[in-house]
């Protein structure tokens, strides 16, 4: 999204890679000095990237910080399927702020005017030229906002309803009439589910007759593949925090979610 509004007037580097999940997400030496050599550095924000911001205290620099989801409504997860009290010494995180923000397009719309208004100010002469930029980049995101609007609407409405690998559609939920009724990682990828949590979210499968388990690239899908297994329902494969590789369909923002909501909903209808 820097890259659209900046365009050629700036000089940009990307810390996460493709396929790097910004969860787990440790800085680099490299990156370190990317971060001290720049005059801005942009992230999501909202939690996401944690090991960037302790980054950011240790390297120095004149760098502007921008969190772009500053500002955003931002939504609260909803935690584990499992009961409290059962006793299994699983910590539950309900209600902590859901920093996958971009899975609502408005929210991205947003994000996409705060660039331009940065670099506006940061670079006044070529303000011009980012606001054109940010322009021409928003109308085809409406344009995109519109389209997931239309496929999902297409979905009976009884199927609307999402079992992931890691709980990080509620945006795209709650913009356009989806239900997220549950997770195989419910808290985080890096916490293990019980046995018992497990069998909640299979039970929950069957309940609803949700049809597929939907997975992403950057969480490992061994054990959302023994879910559809076990229930007997499609695993079909996401991309959330990471663009695709070259070739994949994924390989920018509004490629990604065109793959995603087009998947979402061939996998419900």
């Amino acid at each position: 999204m820097v890259g659209q509004v900046g365009g050629d007037q700036v000089e940009l580097t990307t810390l996460m890679g493709i396929g790097i999940d910004p969860h787990s997400y440790v800085p680099t030496p490299s990156d370190s000095a990317a971060i001290h050599d720049a005059h801005v550095v942009f992230a999501s924000g909202a939690g996401l990237e944690s090991d960037l911001e302790q980054t950011f205290e240790s390297v120095g620099g004149d760098a502007i910080r921008v969190h772009l989801s500053d500002g955003l409504q931002h939504r609260l997860t909803e935690g584990s399927l499992e009961e409290e009290g059962d006793g299994d010494g699983h910590e539950h995180d309900e209600g902590e702020v859901d920093p996958h923000v971009w899975f609502d397009v408005q929210n991205v719309i947003h994000w996409v005017k705060t660039i331009e208004q940065v670099l506006s100010a940061l670079d006044p002469a070529n303000a011009a030229a980012y606001q054109a930029n940010a322009a021409a980049y928003t109308q085809e995101l409406e344009e995109l906002d519109a389209w997931v609007v239309e496929q999902v609407a297409a979905i009976p409405e009884n199927n609307r309803k999402l079992v992931t690998n890691h709980p990080s559609f509620g945006y795209l939920a709650g913009r356009y009439g989806l239900e997220q009724v549950g997770a195989v990682y419910p808290i985080s990828p890096s916490a293990e589910p019980s046995a018992r949590e497990i069998a909640l979210l299979e039970d929950t499968i069957r309940e609803y007759g949700v049809p597929a388990v939907f997975t992403e690239s950057t969480v490992n899908p061994k054990l959302a593949q023994q879910v559809a297994d076990d229930t007997g329902v499609k695993l079909v494969a996401l991309y959330s925090g990471s663009l695709g590789e070259p070739g994949s369909g994924a390989e920018t923002y509004i490629l990604l979610i065109r793959f995603d909501v087009g998947a979402i909903a061939g996998a419900l209808k």
